[in-house]
């Protein structure tokens, strides 16, 4: 009997030790996980075809050296965004290949989008997925790129899409952030528990979900150390992509499990909770090595944030698990102006948690936040 999954490792040039190292044998990063998310899945309306132009606009401006062909796809890719009733409603991209009309060598046609489109904020990241997917095959030319290195691409499509929202379109932002967070419990649960059963039992027949888990790690990690010119030649590569990802391989991991910090349970309002909420504080401090707040003196610091967990005006947010993930800090003036205002998070990838337990606490400060303007003191969201 074929093993098909044995098949799938050498098609997307991965080994099994590769997966395991990445997936299975260590926690996933805990910012993958959204323990701390909160939010409504109906954001403000946004028809299909706007979804499909914010798409364009994000992969243009986190891509301009394929700005030509975004274009081109925008325009002139055929799609559909209709739900038909009694399916399944999964999207996907068709990849029609070449016709074999010019003296047999063939003219590449356009792919085709079916995208069923309700208007929640996963469909709006599915849109961009999916454009991304054609914005790889139209890219690639004749050159037919592996499945799981497509699934690459689509997912960095995803990453562009929620940070250009996070400037462009910050009402809007909070909504697809939870989205992207929801949609981590298919790509790392059910997708990856049937990854899991291929590598330790192999399997005879193909299960495309195989492509979600490491295609999801690899694109974060893309999205927060290659160029742009880096990112265009993948999308441009075809078949070429798995070794423009070899590097990979010879990492530890693809993603760090980073600035885990300890759990501040009883946290409650007696002597002890409070030392371990100032505790917490000065951790995150400690992690934004960047931000200034660690050369100043301790006790000056110790004291700034006393007095404002006295006035109220430090917010510090912990996960499910009582994790802390960042913490936001202001001051106003007699008049109620905030005049200064300022963040820590555990790491960037945790600040889509921050934002939504601000906004479910203190909606105000957080729409200031995500208003001020980035400043080496750690003002505003830095990207």
């Amino acid at each position: 009997m074929a093993d098909i999954f044995s098949e799938w490792l050498r098609t997307n040039r991965v080994d099994d030790a590769f997966l395991r190292r990445n997936l299975t044998d260590h926690a996933l990063p805990i910012f993958l996980t959204g323990a701390g998310a909160s939010g409504r899945s109906m954001p403000p309306e946004t028809s299909a075809e706007a979804a499909w132009e914010m798409a364009a606009q994000a992969l243009t401006a986190g891509i301009p050296e394929l700005s030509r062909l975004i274009r081109f796809v925008q325009t002139r890719v055929p799609r559909s965004f209709e739900v038909q009733q009694g399916r399944d409603g999964r999207a996907f991209t068709y990849d029609r290949g070449d016709r074999g009309d010019r003296g047999g060598r063939g003219r590449k046609t356009l792919p085709f989008v079916s995208c069923p489109y309700r208007g929640t904020a996963s469909d709006i990241l599915t849109v961009a997925h999916e454009f991304s997917h054609a914005l790889q095959i139209v890219s690639s030319g004749r050159s037919t790129m592996p499945p799981l290195s497509r699934e690459v691409c689509a997912f960095v499509g995803e990453q562009l899409l929620l940070g250009w929202v996070r400037q462009a379109r910050p009402a809007l932002s909070p909504y697809l952030e939870t989205a992207w967070l929801t949609d981590n419990s298919r790509y790392l649960g059910t997708d990856l528990q049937s990854l899991k059963t291929a590598l330790e039992c192999g399997s005879d027949t193909y299960d495309y979900a195989w492509n979600y888990p490491i295609a999801r790690l690899l694109a974060q990690s893309i999205g927060q150390e290659w160029t742009r010119k880096k990112i265009a030649a993948l999308f441009r590569s075809g078949e070429k992509a798995p070794s423009l990802l070899k590097d990979y391989h010879d990492r530890p991991r693809i993603l760090q499990q980073r600035y885990v910090l300890p759990g501040m349970h009883d946290a409650d309002g007696t002597v002890a909770g409070l030392y371990r909420q100032i505790g917490g504080l000065l951790l995150l401090d400690l992690q934004d090595m960047d931000a200034g707040a660690v050369d100043r003196s301790i006790g000056d610091r110790y004291a700034r944030l006393l007095q404002s967990m006295q006035d109220r005006s430090v917010f510090l947010a912990l996960d499910r698990q009582q994790v802390p993930l960042g913490y936001v800090l202001w001051q106003r003036d007699g008049e109620g102006k905030t005049v200064h205002l300022e963040h820590r998070i555990a790491c960037r990838q945790r600040l889509p948690d921050l934002l939504a337990s601000l906004e479910s606490h203190c909606p105000q400060v957080a729409m200031e936040l995500r208003h001020a303007k980035p400043t080496d003191s750690s003002w505003g969201i830095r990207q």
